[in-house]
């Protein structure tokens, strides 16, 4: 890179957008996307990276305090950032103006007009060319030429749509401890079951249409990152796994760990999920028994633990998976996540609010209970009026068992009660109320509350029902942040030829349009003037 090279521009022919500290020239020809709906995301991964840093910043310190090398030298906090698919260089301009101690960001992209951005928003901000150091390249061999040189502490991968083909590449181009940020946008293959042949290639498992779809969603990513790691003999540990909106963000710390790597198939499994009443079972692959004094032995687990038909109402299951079943959250992690964010002046962060929210509900969840039930489709399955969730909370808490909330969708339920523990309180609500007269015998809802309650099911209040979340009336769940939200159209750069010819046939019907007009005035002589302004053609927003 050319320290002395200084983009030129001019300010005027630009849109200016301020997101955090930064503010971004976005240009009116839509030469590169902008999509203010992500500022959540870019929000998020400040936070994310700065927890990160502090985190790892002082367990190097705790080592060289225990450290006996007097020739050891106290570790530095400086780290380096790889944003491997920069577009307009927006994330990249905020992470070096709001994130402290980083060495350098490398901000990469492959298009020509992309890096200019990148370059001209770095310098519009003040930032110096060493900080944010713009790289035109393939993402992929940018992020494979890191092998055999000094490795990046943070790669954040935020493509359009799928982050499967990067992810192989990160994982090469990220130092031991280091985190990588992942975002897929696909979430109409990942928590769906419309293409489940095009989510296996790319993910390496099926996804299923029900109610835990979007935590699926994420399970299934975190196991594509988990497998590509555990073939270099690296571990990853999820640090926090966000769905959000249209997309999924995932934050987790890679460690050059080969023991931990034979855990991994006792926290990877397959998912039953039945097609009516939405019961579901797990399978993990492995298991891990006691061995020898402290150590332990890695063995097959038995199966199934499903039938082909579901052991509730008797209708068909589906499969899901492979994918993850460990933790999908670092609960230490987003805990200082969640108290930094709340400590934070209202100004530096513009989503909040919301990120408040989103990491107190995380905060809430059983971390060791894969999948959730929502209480809408519990309550349609035996054609009943939907009970608070409070109240079935209650149920579960006051027959000894755990129950939270979920953030990947309201009106759920996530609790390590078996499943005839859960029907047993959907009985009990249906008994309470009253079966409904069209329920058919012999039918799915028959076989379900025909079955014997034998669990002792109070609806009694209970203290832990209502998650601290609700109490204080944080922004759990975000409606719709504003109209036509989503995905914006993806960025292409248009060949020179086309760019010329394109801008050629503009000035000509420019021209045709300034002479037809003359020629109205000349026709229509002493009548109103033309409005020359209102044939000329519309901005392109």
């Amino acid at each position: 890179m050319n320290d002395e090279y200084t983009p030129t521009y001019a300010v005027d022919d630009y849109e200016q957008i301020t997101e955090g500290q930064a503010t971004i020239l976005f240009p009116r020809n839509n030469e590169v996307f902008y999509n203010p709906v992500q500022q959540f995301n870019r929000d998020m991964s400040i936070a994310a990276i700065k927890t990160w840093r502090d985190i790892t910043a002082e367990a190097k310190l705790a080592r060289y305090n225990r450290s006996t090398n007097p020739a050891k030298s106290k570790p530095s906090p400086k780290f380096t950032i790889l944003e491997a698919l920069a577009a307009s260089g927006l994330r990249s301009v905020r992470y070096a103006k709001e994130i402290e101690d980083i060495d350098y960001i490398l901000t990469n992209d492959l298009l020509a007009d992309a890096v200019e951005s990148i370059r001209r928003n770095a310098h519009f901000n003040g930032i110096s060319q060493q900080l944010v150091r713009a790289n035109q390249g393939d993402a992929i061999s940018v992020m494979y030429a890191q092998r055999d040189k000094k490795r990046f502490s943070v790669v954040d991968l935020d493509p359009y749509g799928t982050a499967a083909p990067f992810i192989d590449g990160a994982l090469h181009a990220v130092e031991n401890g280091g985190l990588i940020c992942v975002t897929c946008t696909d979430l109409a293959i990942l928590a769906s079951n419309n293409h489940p042949e095009t989510c296996f290639a790319k993910y390496g498992g099926n996804p299923l249409k029900a109610e835990f779809c979007h935590e699926l969603a994420l399970r299934l990513v975190v196991h594509s990152i988990q497998q590509a790691a555990n073939r270099q003999r690296r571990y990853i540990e999820p640090l926090m796994s966000c769905s959000i909106d249209f997309y999924v963000r995932i934050f987790v710390r890679v460690h050059d760990r080969p023991l931990m790597v034979k855990t991994v198939a006792s926290q990877t499994g397959a998912v039953y999920h039945c097609r009516h009443c939405g019961s579901f079972a797990t399978q993990p692959f492995g298991a891990i028994v006691p061995g020898k004094g402290e150590n332990s032995k890695f063995r097959i687990a038995s199966a199934p633990t499903a039938d082909c038909l579901c052991a509730n109402c008797g209708s068909t299951q589906d499969i899901g998976g492979p994918c993850w079943i460990g933790p999908l959250h670092n609960a230490d992690f987003v805990q200082r996540m969640y108290d930094a964010v709340s400590k934070t002046d209202k100004t530096v962060y513009g989503t909040q609010p919301r990120m408040q929210g989103m990491l107190k509900v995380i905060l809430e969840e059983l971390q060791d209970v894969p999948f959730h039930y929502n209480l809408a489709t519990l309550s349609s399955a035996v054609r009943t009026a939907c009970p608070p969730l409070i109240k079935i909370n209650s149920a579960l808490l006051n027959a000894g068992y755990r129950v939270s909330g979920v953030h990947t969708r309201t009106g759920s339920i996530k609790t390590d009660a078996p499943m005839h523990v859960v029907w047993d309180a959907i009985r009990a609500h249906v008994k309470e109320i009253g079966r409904s007269p069209h329920i058919v015998e012999g039918s799915p809802e028959d076989r379900i509350l025909s079955a014997e309650i034998t669990t002792d099911i109070s609806f009694a209040l209970h203290d832990d029902a209502e998650p601290e979340s609700r109490r204080i009336k944080l922004v759990r769940f975000q409606m719709n942040p504003e109209k036509f939200w989503g995905p914006k159209a993806r960025h292409t750069e248009a060949p020179k030829a086309k760019q010329d010819s394109t801008k050629r046939k503009q000035q000509t019907q420019s021209t045709q349009a300034i002479a037809a007009a003359d020629d109205a005035l000349t026709v229509a002589e002493g009548v109103e003037a033309v409005d020359l302004d209102a044939k000329k053609k519309p901005k392109t927003e």
